[in-house]
């Protein structure tokens, strides 16, 4: 593999690589730290997957945007005939690739997260809301299909292919209900789960009913990272004093990228801090977050009234069960006990009341 990458790089950006690393932490795609005499860069081979070029390409077009405002992305870089990427055949089967520049700084673990951290999330997070909802955009009068808007970028128009949350989302609340209903016999008898579906319903109409264009900014329209969360996002272990943060230093990941409303942005990393933080409580990490680095820190605001509101509730809540439906289609049920991550997700649903667990769920033999 190393050996095909540094040939593929020769070829096509002229680029002699001394030295090729596979990055730990990529679950969708494999990703190789690329080392020359005096540069590094990060070249990644993307997964095989339905529409993954126009992904690839919003991934490219979102991180571009931001980069241009002065937050640290990944820029993209060229091939010598000028292409973003282009194919390239790995055992037997071709994948999208692409070249771009290596950010220093530091992925923690999940134990790790500290207050500094916690707000530096919640403030960049903000800063990014507020930037990208000051580009130009409505829906395109040329094409009409979900997902297409024109972003107006050095002061003209262009159409995308972003897709829409709210569409991404029905899907995925249509798929769950199929899901849970063919296995729930299964979840209750290995792993003495019981879901509560009225509780599970009230939920996903709640988040169904989420995102009228004419709402407040919370719920207006606007491009989403959707994946802000600790595997792609880089600290610095410097302390900005004045802040009282570790400054991000690096924004990973844009593939997830839509249009939707700003609170399901802010949703979709507090759910996943509130359980990936084991030793702070919920409250805290809300505070923290919310209060501290999105509203004091950042240049966008949340108030108080969608904080504490049953939409944020709910929104949650969807993101938990979300989360819980991935672990499900993913894992062997025997070994999901042995998943921490997924025993926090299962208790927090239990704890609102979207499902039971009792008795020892079934373990492998042997």
């Amino acid at each position: 593999m190393k050996k095909l990458i540094k040939d593929v790089i020769k070829k096509n950006y002229n680029i002699d690589v001394e030295k090729v690393v596979r990055l730990e932490g990529g679950f969708r795609n494999d990703c190789f730290r690329i080392e020359t005499r005096a540069q590094k860069y990060v070249f990644i081979i993307y997964k095989r997957e339905k529409c993954v070029k126009t992904c690839i390409q919003n991934a490219h077009l979102v991180a571009g945007l931001l980069q241009k405002k002065g937050f640290s992305t990944r820029v993209l870089v060229k091939t010598i005939l000028n292409d973003d990427v282009f194919k390239i055949r790995v055992f037997k089967e071709f994948h999208y690739c692409a070249l771009y520049n290596y950010l220093e700084g530091l992925t923690i673990p999940w134990e790790a997260y500290t207050r500094r951290h916690l707000k530096s999330m919640g403030k960049t997070l903000s800063d990014m809301h507020h930037a990208l909802q000051e580009i130009p955009m409505t829906k395109s009068p040329v094409c009409r299909q979900a997902g297409n808007y024109q972003l107006k970028i050095n002061n003209q128009f262009q159409i995308t292919q972003l897709p829409n949350w709210t569409e991404i989302t029905r899907k995925e609340i249509h798929e769950m209900r199929k899901y849970l209903e063919k296995v729930e016999p299964w979840i209750e008898k290995k792993l003495k789960v019981k879901l509560s579906r009225k509780k599970i319903e009230q939920v996903f109409k709640s988040t169904l009913k989420l995102s009228p264009p004419e709402a407040g900014p919370p719920l207006a329209e606007a491009i989403l990272h959707y994946d802000f969360v600790r595997g792609n996002i880089l600290f610095s272990n410097k302390l900005d004093k004045k802040l009282d943060i570790y400054p991000i230093v690096g924004i990973l990941d844009f593939e997830k990228v839509c249009i939707g409303p700003v609170i399901a942005d802010v949703a979709r990393s507090l759910a996943f801090l509130i359980i990936d933080c084991k030793y702070k409580k919920e409250e805290t990490v809300k505070k923290r977050f919310l209060i501290s680095g999105y509203n004091r820190r950042g240049k966008n605001k949340l108030s108080l009234k969608y904080i504490n509101s049953s939409l944020m509730m709910h929104l949650l809540s969807f993101f938990w069960l979300r989360d819980f439906w991935k672990f499900l289609e993913h894992n062997p049920y025997e070994y999901l006990y042995m998943n921490e991550h997924y025993v926090r997700t299962r208790d927090r649903l239990a704890a609102g009341g979207l499902l039971s667990a009792g008795g020892q769920a079934d373990k492998p033999m042997g």
